[in-house]
């Protein structure tokens, strides 16, 4: 069956025929089927062609037959042929997807002849991975006259598998609907291979750095305040989130007698790089209550003290994580508090109204010993006093219908709505209305919000 195309560029000869030697004319006579093929795929990337266009196309070359300078237009020609050819893999099909021409490159790496291909539907070439969606929408966009282009994957003869990007045109015809289509394709199976290989490599990795981050988390919360240490504050709560898994805030609650030593922390940034500043505080802390749990202010200048000489260690290079901290010593007998708070956010909630807690505005780790400036501060309590204290996380996270940080604002007027219902009452309800609020967004930062009723 001689495609449509060729029996065109057979008539188009007649408009050569006075101007055109016999020798030049003969150039189509040979070669028109490998000609004709490149020359359809080359207008496939511009636009869909037509009777009309392709006449166009041939007539386009008539001057340049006349001219002396036709062998190198000739040699010029057969080079695109040549390089298509063994560049794309071709075919033209009819309107059912019958293929009716296919190129040497086609043939070789789908692993068919010829004579065993022609006449055959693509589908003899679908791979069962491929999807179902993908040759709907393929059909739906050539059938409507437009150029389709995707990623297909194929099966060959000997059941080998190959990857092309294909695109597909219509040939248009006379009365404007595709009459037949040409497809040109490129093999990317080894593109798809090293694809296939870096996911693999990065899945490894991945887990690998899973497994150690899961042993960080257990490191670091090692450090942290067991169960005990909180349920000894009676009515009280922890609302306690990483952003990923393991969290960048950390906190220490013990009680000796009648007081309670409560530690919030904050390190800058969050997961593994702030986790490591989280130990070293913590750390610290452990060896500093022990001599000096009676007060705040000289816990937080030792730990700065500390932890500014561990990041020194080497002169050339300084560790830039920093940590927002406070320190708390309740005594529920006496009704006192005494605390020092490098930037931590406290605050006192009594008979509905809010008492915010003054902070020191320098952070652990980020100034040296002379710089380094806290203060202990000493209020009073009174009985029903609810004691919050929480990260930035907690202010930051970003939700709601216009896509903004929650803010102080909202989460004081949240905290004041909850002060008729227990503390773990308190927690529950808090914890659901900040799911509300960030709804599809991530969770934003690490967050942490303490609190105790007096």
């Amino acid at each position: 069956m001689i495609p449509k195309e060729i029996t065109i560029a057979i008539k188009l000869k007649s408009l050569f025929k006075n101007n055109v030697e016999h020798t030049k004319k003969n150039i189509f006579n040979k070669h028109t089927p490998k000609i004709l093929p490149m020359l359809l795929s080359s207008a496939i990337l511009t636009k869909s062609i037509n009777e009309k266009s392709l006449g166009n196309f041939f007539l386009s070359f008539k001057n340049r037959f006349q001219s002396p300078s036709w062998s190198d237009t000739e040699a010029e020609l057969f080079s695109h042929i040549e390089i298509m050819n063994q560049s794309a893999l071709m075919t033209i099909s009819d309107l059912k997807g019958n293929i009716i021409h296919a190129n040497e490159l086609f043939c070789s790496t789908s692993k068919y002849s010829l004579d065993e291909i022609l006449n055959k539907p693509h589908s003899v070439i679908r791979h069962p991975d491929t999807p179902a969606s993908v040759f709907k929408d393929m059909w739906n966009t050539i059938g409507k006259g437009k150029v389709w282009q995707g990623e297909i994957k194929n099966k060959a003869k000997d059941g080998t598998d190959y990857w092309v990007i294909a695109t597909i045109a219509p040939v248009i015809g006379a009365n404007g609907k595709p009459i037949k289509y040409i497809s040109v394709r490129y093999d990317i199976t080894k593109q798809k291979q090293v694809e296939e290989e870096l996911r693999e490599a990065k899945k490894n990795i991945d887990n690998e750095l899973l497994e150690n981050v899961t042993y960080a988390k257990h490191i670091h919360s090692s450090f942290l305040s067991n169960n005990q240490g909180l349920e000894a504050c009676n009515d009280s709560f922890l609302l306690y989130k990483a952003r990923k898994i393991i969290s960048g805030d950390f906190y220490k609650i013990e009680q000796n007698d009648n007081k309670f030593m409560v530690v919030i922390g904050d390190s800058t940034g969050h997961g593994v790089s702030a986790s490591y500043i989280s130990v070293l505080a913590l750390n610290i802390l452990t060896r500093v209550m022990k001599f000096c749990c009676e007060d705040p202010g000289k816990i937080l200048a030792m730990i700065n003290k500390e932890l500014n000489r561990i990041t020194h260690l080497n002169h050339n290079k300084h560790l830039t994580e920093s940590a927002d901290m406070i320190v708390c010593s309740i005594d529920k007998e006496l009704l006192k508090i005494t605390y020092a708070s490098a930037r931590m956010k406290a605050f006192i909630i009594r008979n509905g109204e809010v008492i915010i807690m003054e902070k020191d505005r320098c952070s652990i780790g980020e100034s040296n010993k002379k710089e380094f400036k806290i203060s202990n501060r000493k209020m009073d309590l009174k009985r029903g006093d609810c004691l919050y204290i929480c990260s930035d996380g907690l202010k930051d996270q970003i939700g709601g219908m216009h896509d903004k940080c929650i803010g102080s604002k909202h989460i004081l007027s949240l905290i004041k709505s909850v002060q008729s219902n227990s503390m773990k009452e308190q927690k529950d309800i808090i914890a659901n209305a900040l799911m509300k609020w960030q709804g599809h967004n991530e969770q934003t930062d690490d967050i942490t919000l303490f609190g105790i009723r007096i």
